[in-house]
């Protein structure tokens, strides 16, 4: 089979640096450690899905650490502080 791939290119406007921070959520450490590679990447995904105005990352090294980028505002909104703390992690700046 001959199959070809596309490929696809996005022109987009990069944020100001000073317009953004950048945040660590530390998961619940009642998540047995066999699966705390999965609920890693598990949050990491549903963050992404839940709010489009964010980045986030599995902190490389850990198996509980999140890596979340986004605007300042939104920050201060609480909405992603929110539902971090909703499912039982926590949040440092």
């Amino acid at each position: 089979m001959n199959h070809t791939r596309h490929q696809s290119l996005f022109f987009v406007t990069l944020p100001e640096l000073q317009k953004l921070c950048a945040t660590t959520v530390t998961l619940s450490s009642q998540i047995p450690e066999t699966e705390a590679r999965s609920s890693q990447i598990k949050f990491c995904r549903q963050l992404l899905f839940l709010h489009q105005d964010i980045l986030s990352a599995p902190v490389i090294g850990t198996l509980n650490q999140i890596s979340v980028v986004m605007a300042i505002p939104f920050y201060k909104s609480g909405l992603c502080q929110a539902y971090i703390e909703q499912e039982g992690a926590a949040v440092s700046s």
